[in-house]
């Protein structure tokens, strides 16, 4: 595993305030996501400042009066680069106001996004988004009580309100493709999740369970918050040393919960569980201990049903973004994707529901546009594909 030293250049030097932390400062600041940054690009001025932070040395990079895009594009430079211990971050005090900004832009986008594509459903992105807000809180680590709160009332409103699947299903679908930005994988995943658990299982869960599953999905990466920001954000292939520190991620999913179970943060067991298996595949081939088949009285290394449901959620909603280190897929190549990996990764049962129902949301979309891809299984039972 490459970790180069990040070396502050005399330009940076002479241009920044730089200033050495202890433990308790150090605590002051808060690790910001990458994905963040498409939103910072949007707007004329932001009034916080932006931190490179190397052990205990910080580096003021970025102040308000100094906003630029080139300066934002040489951030997202040094976070995908293999710098050993480089985080970007802010002060904590400042979170709801970066918060303020990603909505504010979210909002906008929706409403270009609507002009573009009528036939998306508003009600859906706007409760996507606040599944967004609640995700951010969590992807930026240090969860709390507080944090726990949003995010159980974020997944209660979700369910409180679910709408037909068809618009739900297309509208989340073709979203990412309309406007990658707006895109937020936690958010989504507790999505599809929850309305595969309330609208495509044999018997249908109680809308208390519902929530919970979400929750589940908006929890589910919580442990790539310790993975290093080098890793996380690699723009090209993992060594094998590499893919197995992210591996870890969901072990350090069920300890972070954990521990904030423990402080009393009202978060379910389950999603502890979650966290720590969402990886976990039918045939057992998954990570991190080759759970398989469903979880039972006779199977006890079994997966869990919310599992289940969330890895299905999971796997669709990485394949439909784009990352650093892959291209998105457009719906339809997903599923087909998936549908070739089904026997030996997902729940056979399930699976097949949550399949039919994307296919039904997207072909309802598509009829009603002038071009499209049509989804429909052959006389084999095989999902193919026409073009209208």
């Amino acid at each position: 595993m490459t970790n180069k030293p990040f070396i502050i250049k005399e330009a940076t030097r002479k241009r920044c305030h730089i200033f050495e932390i202890d433990e308790e400062s150090g605590a002051k600041f808060v690790q910001v996501n990458s994905e963040h940054f498409a939103y910072l690009r949007e707007v004329k001025a932001i009034d916080f400042s932006i931190y490179f932070r190397i052990g205990l040395t910080m580096i003021e990079f970025m102040k308000p009066a100094e906003h630029s895009k080139e300066l934002l594009e040489q951030i997202s430079r040094a976070i995908q680069k293999e710098y050993a211990g480089l985080e970007i971050c802010i002060r904590k005090i400042d979170r709801n106001r970066l918060l303020a900004i990603i909505d504010s832009v979210r909002r906008q986008k929706i409403d270009v996004l609507l002009d573009k594509e009528p036939t998306l459903d508003r009600k859906v992105l706007e409760i996507f988004g606040n599944l967004s807000n609640a995700s951010q809180l969590v992807v930026r680590g240090g969860i709390n009580k507080d944090t726990a709160k949003v995010v159980e009332a974020s997944a209660a409103h979700l369910v409180d309100n679910l709408f037909d699947s068809q618009s739900a299903m297309a509208t989340l679908s073709r979203m990412v493709i309309h406007d990658p930005t707006l895109y937020d994988h936690s958010a989504s995943v507790a999505m599809f999740a929850a309305l595969i658990s309330t609208q495509h299982l044999e018997q249908n869960v109680s809308k208390k369970e519902a929530a919970i599953i979400a929750q589940c999905g908006l929890y589910h990466d919580v442990g790539k918050t310790c993975v290093p920001s080098h890793i996380l954000n690699k723009p090209g292939k993992f060594t094998p040393d590499e893919f197995n520190v992210m591996k870890e991620h969901a072990i350090f999913g069920e300890e972070e919960l954990l521990k904030v179970i423990e402080n009393g943060a009202p978060i379910h067991e389950s999603v502890v569980r979650v966290a720590g298996e969402h990886h976990e595949r039918w045939n057992g081939k998954g990570y991190p201990r080759g759970h398989c088949g469903a979880l039972h009285a006779e199977n006890l290394n079994g997966i869990h049903l919310y599992t289940r449901i969330v890895s299905i959620a999971d796997v669709y909603s990485a394949l439909l973004m784009k990352r650093v280190y892959k291209e998105a897929f457009e719906p339809q190549d997903a599923l087909l994707i998936m549908e070739k990996n089904a026997k030996d990764d997902y729940d056979p049962i399930i699976f097949p529901k949550f399949l039919n129902a994307v296919v039904a949301s997207l072909n309802a979309l598509q009829k009603s546009n002038e071009k499209g891809r049509i989804l429909f299984r052959d006389e084999d039972g095989l999902l193919k594909e026409s073009k209208k």
